[in-house]
C-alpha cells in the first residue's frame, strides 16, 4: 500500500512539474549598412520603425556629430541623420511624444515627431553616461559607467540615486516592476531594489557585459563587447549563443520586442534583427 501511495505522489510532482525553458537561438533576418557608430535603438510609438543613436566617433568625443537614425521594422534605412546637435549619444527611451537620450554628460530629450531637442539636462559629476530607464516613479535612471553611479532625474534636476563599488563600469539598464536589472563591465549582472536599492548578484564572468533583456523563466539575454551573446539562467550559469567577433561586428546595446531582436552594431556601423527562438 505504501508502494502504491508512493507511486501515484511521483506520478503527481511529475504532472506538476513545470515544462524546461525552450533553448534559445539567434537567426539573422536582415542588416542595413551604412551608420556611423550605432548604440541604442527604440521603437516608436506606432511600432513600424526604430530610432538608432550614433555616436559617429569616439564616446567621450564632444564634436557636436552625433546623431539619431530611423529604420525601418523591415530593414530600410527611412532617415539616416534624422536628429542632429548631439555628441556622443548612447542609450535612447521613449516617453509619450520624446526621445530621452544620453549623451556624455548630460540628458537630451528630443522631438520624436521632429528630431528638434527640446532641452538639455546636464548631470553634474556625470563622466560618460550610458544607459537609461523609467523608474516607477517616473524619474529617470541613468547610468553612469565611470563614475559607478547611478543618476536620479526629475523636473529636469539630477542628483545621485546609487553610487555603490558594485556599479564599477555599469553600462545597461532594464526596468523590472519591482527592481532595476544591471549589467557592468566588470562581468556583473545586477538586481536593485528601487524601495531598499539593495544590490543581489545575479550573475558573474560576463566580460565587458553591456545589453540586457528579459526572456521569460527568469532568464536573461546578454550582449558582451565586442561580440558575444549569452543566455543566463535563473542560477547564474551562462550559455553562449551568438560569437561574431571573428567578423569584426560588435554586440554593443540591443532592444528585444516579442521575438525580434535589434541590434545595432558599432562596428562595422551596421544594424541587424534577428529571430529569436525560445522567448517565452
Amino acid at each position: 500500500m505504501r508502494f502504491l501511495l508512493l507511486l501515484f505522489a511521483l506520478a503527481a510532482c511529475a504532472r506538476e512539474a513545470p515544462p524546461a525553458p525552450d533553448a534559445v537561438s539567434l537567426t539573422l533576418r536582415w542588416r542595413v549598412e551604412g551608420l556611423a557608430n550605432p548604440e541604442s535603438a527604440v521603437l516608436s510609438d506606432d511600432g513600424s520603425f526604430l530610432y538608432v543613436t550614433n555616436v559617429n566617433g569616439e564616446g567621450d568625443a564632444r564634436d557636436g556629430n552625433g546623431f539619431i537614425s530611423r529604420i525601418s521594422i523591415d530593414g530600410q534605412m527611412l532617415e539616416r541623420e534624422w536628429a542632429r546637435g548631439l555628441d556622443a549619444p548612447k542609450g535612447i527611451m521613449r516617453g509619450g511624444d520624446a526621445l530621452y537620450v544620453a549623451d556624455i554628460d548630460q540628458m537630451v530629450v528630443v522631438d520624436a515627431a521632429t528630431g528638434a531637442v527640446r532641452r538639455r539636462v546636464a548631470i553634474p559629476g556625470a563622466r560618460f553616461l550610458n544607459d537609461l530607464a523609467f523608474a516607477p516613479s517616473g524619474e529617470v535612471l541613468i547610468a553612469d559607467s565611470v563614475g559607478a553611479c547611478i543618476y536620479a532625474i526629475a523636473s529636469d534636476t539630477a542628483a545621485p540615486w546609487l553610487e555603490h563599488e558594485l556599479l564599477d563600469s555599469i553600462n545597461g539598464l532594464l526596468p523590472e516592476p519591482e527592481r532595476l536589472v544591471v549589467t557592468t563591465m566588470a562581468g556583473r549582472l545586477l538586481a536593485i531594489d528601487y524601495e531598499t536599492r539593495t544590490i543581489t548578484i545575479l550573475a558573474e564572468g560576463l566580460g565587458d557585459a553591456d545589453g540586457v533583456a528579459a526572456i521569460g523563466e527568469g532568464r536573461y539575454l546578454v550582449s558582451e563587447w565586442p561580440g558575444l551573446m549569452h543566455v543566463v539562467a535563473p542560477d547564474g550559469t551562462h550559455e553562449t549563443l551568438l560569437d561574431t567577433r571573428a567578423e569584426n561586428t560588435y554586440l554593443n546595446d540591443f532592444l528585444l520586442v516579442g521575438e525580434t531582436l535589434y541590434q545595432p552594431h558599432w562596428e562595422p556601423s551596421v544594424f541587424s534583427a534577428y529571430d529569436v527562438a525560445g522567448v517565452r
